[in-house]
């Protein structure tokens, strides 16, 4: 399986993505996706295909990735450098599954489970205006999550006071405020519904222990990114501290990234994103990594309809999947845009 071209592929009704086209001698397509910073990475992908994937081998999946990997890593990797491998890899991995006539997750070791646990991330906007409404309305929208068939639902309700010190002091009055949507929840609901807490790394390590304090007789699923990962020693702190397990590792890059969080301590779940770090095959490898450690993985799934796919093939088949992040925005709305077809949400 000759690659013969890379090609991308934009439509201006949707500038937030690229797609990748990897074409092969035998008229095989491979499709790979970016979905944040795109036009950055598509510049990328068409620099890094003459030197590393035309004419090259399609099934030497690892090579290939090592060989652009390294060459990156030279020039500080990250961000659109590892999204574009990211598509690549995943345009790598669907050519081989059709080369084999087989779903990608039999590929990776078959698969683990029936049917792939989720969670809604409440983003977006109208016509699913979940953002606004964990802010306006949360027990309703809860109450609306529970009959669709979702068990745990992520929120950000400090987000918003981060900005006013640039996380660095949290009132007693914005702590309370915060803490609002959480208790709406709790109060309509009861426990039918897990809740998550996302903190987008805003907050310094002492309001991020006050706001893990407050949220104990909550009893919240998570608190994920509480820190920003550059200061592996804070995130430490903050998992030895909090008696609510962490999610930490969306913005870390690769295996390597994420063996020092494992080994340091840094995290009870983690939480990588397919595309972000460097591909379906490294999400594999993390994902196994972590198991060693008996850390479960819940990868970072706010991509395109690719993205998704692509990461319910490895949550198919990891056995320390702890849930799949699904953003029913995307899933109702944005996807049957792009697309014809997606897996059913079982309920």
């Amino acid at each position: 399986m000759r690659i013969t071209k890379v090609e991308t592929i934009r439509h201006p009704a949707f500038p937030r993505f690229t797609w990748l086209h990897m074409h092969t001698a035998d008229g095989q397509v491979g499709l790979g996706e970016v979905g944040h910073f795109s036009t950055a990475a598509e510049a990328i992908i068409h620099d890094l295909a003459p030197r590393f994937l035309i004419g090259e081998d399609a099934t030497r999946i690892d090579h290939l990735w090592t060989k652009i990997h390294d060459h990156l890593a030279i020039f500080t990797m990250g961000g659109s450098e590892m999204r574009a491998l990211g598509a690549i890899d995943v345009a790598l991995w669907d050519l081989a599954g059709k080369r084999h006539g087989v779903p990608i997750y039999e590929l990776l070791g078959g698969a683990s489970r029936d049917t792939i646990p989720v969670y809604n991330t409440c983003i977006g906007s109208d016509p699913i205006p979940d953002n606004r409404r964990f802010l306006e309305d949360a027990g309703s929208l809860a109450t609306e999550l529970i009959d669709e068939g979702f068990g745990c639902m992520k929120i950000w309700p400090f987000d918003g006071f981060a900005s006013r010190s640039h996380g660095q002091l949290l009132s007693n009055g914005d702590l309370d405020a915060g803490l609002a949507p959480v208790r709406a929840i709790r109060d309509r609901v009861g426990d039918a519904i897990g809740i998550a807490i996302e903190l987008h790394g805003f907050w310094n390590l002492p309001c991020a222990l006050r706001i893990a304090d407050a949220l104990q007789p909550y009893r919240v699923q998570w608190i994920e990114e509480a820190l920003s990962p550059e200061s592996l020693g804070a995130q430490v702190a903050f998992a030895k501290a909090c008696h609510t397990p962490v999610v930490s590792g969306e913005r870390l890059v690769t295996r390597f990234a994420f063996r020092g969080l494992l080994e340091a301590g840094g995290a009870t779940i983690v939480n990588p994103d397919l595309t972000w770090t460097g591909g379906l095959g490294e999400l594999k490898r993390i994902s196994t990594m972590a198991e060693a450690f008996r850390i479960p993985v819940k990868p970072h799934n706010e991509g395109g309809p690719v993205h998704h796919v692509a990461a319910m093939h490895v949550a198919s088949n990891v056995p320390s999947l702890y849930l799949l992040e699904m953003v029913r925005h995307n899933t109702h709305h944005l996807f049957p845009q792009l697309v014809d077809e997606l897996p059913p949400l079982v309920r």
